[in-house]
């Protein structure tokens, strides 16, 4: 009969711990709001707010302060999502586990991919790494750099493709590919002709730039400085595809990968101008989790990329 109890209590603890809110839970803490925890998991904010509220009213305990301008989660919040990663992480070490044992694991690739990469990068990998291994299943992640670790360490996915610079501590990355930053104007723009421009030079002009998260906003930030990030002369976007459109429109500049702007260099609606005096070099890594064994499918994609 004790037994039975031990069961019960144990039972209610779990129903406490729903892995579904825990997970919306730790999207809202990993981005910091609820609006774009809402967009990423395909879910109303309403929704995605009355499941935290539900965590909190089963476990009797506040885990965001509300009274704040920014979201801020409480100490018992900061400790319930440590947590949230480890079982999370192991919830999904569990169906690995057990599919492998099946013989599925090993022929699907998760994958995640920063978005400037997913653009201009991507479809070329994806259409060598499907004609070498047709009967592998791949299934793609789109964030900037800060998302896609988070995810890699949480084993949500296999491997991850990003910007440098790109740190986690449960983390390794390795280079695959270099590129180079440029400073991107319309043609019509008085540096247009310019054979290159110096950092100074920008710091005078409307600059627009990536999110934070993303390896290119952290890029400028080095180069630039971090109060020059949050100066009312940057703009900060969630896409490269809206920077480039601001600055064909004569808006202002952008320091962007080199990579991005190839189309529009060569149809005349971008110019792109070397970055004088300054570590332009940008580095795409390939990331893993540590002491992660790739499966069959994750070590083809690293083949095809190398």
């Amino acid at each position: 009969m004790d037994d039975i109890h031990e069961f019960h209590r144990r039972y209610q603890w779990l129903a406490m711990l729903d892995l579904h809110k825990l997970h919306i839970f730790l999207t809202v803490a990993r981005l910091g709001s609820f609006t774009r925890a809402a967009e990423a998991l395909h879910m109303t904010q309403p929704t995605v707010s009355q499941q935290v509220a539900v965590l909190e009213s089963s476990l009797g305990i506040q885990l965001i302060d509300r009274n704040t301008r920014h979201l801020k989660l409480t100490q018992p919040g900061t400790v319930l999502a440590d947590y949230s990663e480890r079982l999370i992480a192991l919830s999904h070490e569990t169906v690995v586990a057990v599919q492998a044992e099946a013989g599925i694991a090993r022929h699907s690739l998760k994958l995640g991919v920063g978005h400037t990469l997913a653009t201009y990068l991507l479809p070329g990998i994806l259409s060598q790494y499907r004609a070498l291994h047709s009967d592998y299943r791949v299934r793609l992640n789109i964030g900037n750099t800060a998302e896609l670790l988070a995810m890699l360490a949480a084993s949500e996915i296999d491997v991850a493709l990003v910007g440098s610079p790109a740190e986690h501590p449960d983390v390794v990355v390795e280079p695959f590919m270099q590129d180079r930053l440029v400073v991107i104007v319309s043609p019509q723009d008085e540096w247009a002709a310019f054979p290159s421009v110096t950092l100074n030079a920008i710091a005078g002009r409307l600059l627009f730039t990536r999110e934070p998260g993303s390896a290119l906003y952290a890029t400028v930030a080095r180069l630039l400085g971090a109060e020059r990030l949050l100066s009312p002369d940057t703009l900060l976007l969630g896409e490269t595809e809206a920077i480039k459109r601001s600055v064909e429109l004569g808006l202002g500049v952008a320091l962007i990968q080199k990579i991005a702007v190839e189309r529009e260099v060569q149809q005349g609606s971008l110019r792109a101008i070397p970055l004088a005096e300054a570590d332009d070099a940008r580095t795409y890594l390939v990331a893993f989790r540590k002491r992660y064994v790739p499966n069959e499918a994750v070590s083809a994609f690293v083949q095809v990329l190398r």
